[in-house]
């Protein structure tokens, strides 16, 4: 576990809250990072907007190092438009990570929320390769810009599975230095922004993939493991994508969710 602070963005609500809650109750100092204000106590908060590069050099540039860990929580829904959900989700995401990692405490770790909908990343895993082989924020965009027509899936799907392959690649990047990076995929999660995944899967198929678990997650079953990618002891898991579902993944897999069951998905790629 290495020393320094832990920056957590997305601290104001939902899994960043949490997320913050338990690292400080572990200890830790805990910067938050966020548009918004943060309702638990850390120790600094930096207003930040992640879909903007200039918003976020701005926060590295005040940044002091070394930084124990870094926790991505922030993301937003498929709801709020195609090219936002690319800025927040995936190109700020990746931008931040960039720039924080020279401060990055050597033994230290990156988690990532990804999602369920990222487990489909081999689908496309050469789009995706396209993707991180951009260089730089504009550069992302002007690729998604491009291509965001025929990538073929929706587009909140395809910014959690190049979260996944991003973290992969980050891991390989960042080994040398013993940092560690993973990334957690949740499934339904009791957060404010459940109810703008029920308008784009479908208020039918949500509430039947939440009974199968018989509830949504809650904030903290998320946070629970964020932290510990965060601080460990985890020492030897790197280049992760860990479904944190309730077992509603392998259950589709295995057979004992039943998929006929299910009422018509206005998107289930993911599944």
């Amino acid at each position: 576990m290495a020393e320094g602070p832990v920056v957590v963005t997305g601290a104001a609500s939902g899994i960043g809250s949490a997320t913050a809650a338990l690292l400080a109750e572990a200890g830790r100092e805990v910067v938050s990072v966020d548009v918004r204000e943060p309702t638990v106590a850390v120790s600094a908060h930096h207003q930040c907007d992640l879909s903007e590069p200039d918003s976020i050099d701005a926060f590295v540039a005040g940044m002091d190092g070394p930084v124990g860990a870094l926790v991505n929580v922030a993301g937003v829904p498929g709801t709020v438009g195609s090219e936002l959900t690319m800025r927040v989700n995936f190109l700020g995401l990746r931008h931040l990570t960039e720039a924080l990692l020279p401060k990055l405490a050597n033994g230290g770790a990156i988690a990532n929320v990804s999602s369920i909908a990222g487990n489909t990343w081999r689908k496309r895993r050469d789009l995706h390769r396209q993707l991180l082989a951009t260089s730089g924020f504009q550069a992302g965009l002007e690729w998604w810009t491009a291509n965001c027509n025929s990538v073929g899936t929706d587009h909140y799907t395809f910014s959690k599975e190049a979260v996944v392959v991003y973290t992969m690649a980050t891991a390989g990047a960042a080994r040398e230095r013993g940092i560690r990076c993973n990334d957690v995929g949740p499934g339904p999660v009791e957060t404010p922004i459940l109810a703008d995944f029920r308008t784009v899967v479908g208020d039918e198929q949500m509430s039947w993939m939440i009974s199968q678990m018989g509830r949504a997650a809650q904030p903290d079953d998320i946070a629970e493991v964020l932290a510990w990618l965060a601080l460990g002891p985890c020492r030897w898991v790197n280049g992760q994508h860990v479904v944190v579902d309730g077992g509603f993944t392998s259950g589709i897999t295995a057979g004992w969710v039943d998929r006929a069951g299910a009422p018509a998905a206005r998107s289930r790629d993911h599944w």
